[in-house]
């Protein structure tokens, strides 16, 4: 009986060491578990972040480019104002120079002589050939 003692005492120990296995084995399973709840809490909360500065970075674009579009607008106006100055301006000059002419014709007649003579010393550099 001694050799039936030895195998019972052997499957006893095997079923333990079975049994320690099988805890063993339903711990590991719940720590990996727990590990993988953990990291798919992680990625959601980096999902969260990632989708926050992306808002973030679009709302940044967009009050750029509407700091553009304004300055763009104002530079434009600008512009539309100093060239209707300027146009008008020039139309009052051109309405005074002709009234002049019309009022002092030997005199315009003289200025435009002495424009064109000074232009003709100046371009032709003052020497004689």
């Amino acid at each position: 009986m001694t050799e039936k003692s030895s195998k019972s005492d052997d499957k006893g120990k095997a079923g333990a060491a079975t049994e320690k296995a099988a805890e063993r084995l339903d711990a590991a399973r719940e720590r990996f578990s727990e590990m993988a709840a953990g990291v798919e809490k992680k990625v959601r909360k980096i999902r969260t972040e990632a989708g926050k500065a992306g808002d973030q970075i679009k709302q940044s674009a967009e009050k750029a480019g509407e700091v553009a579009r304004e300055g763009y607008g104002q530079a434009k106006e600008s512009v539309k104002q100093g060239y209707d100055r300027v146009t008008k301006d020039l139309g009052q000059l051109n309405q005074d120079v002709s009234e002049y002419v019309r009022h002092n014709p030997g005199k315009a007649m003289g200025i435009a002589v002495a424009v064109g003579f000074l232009l003709g010393f100046l371009v032709r550099g003052g020497r004689r050939e």
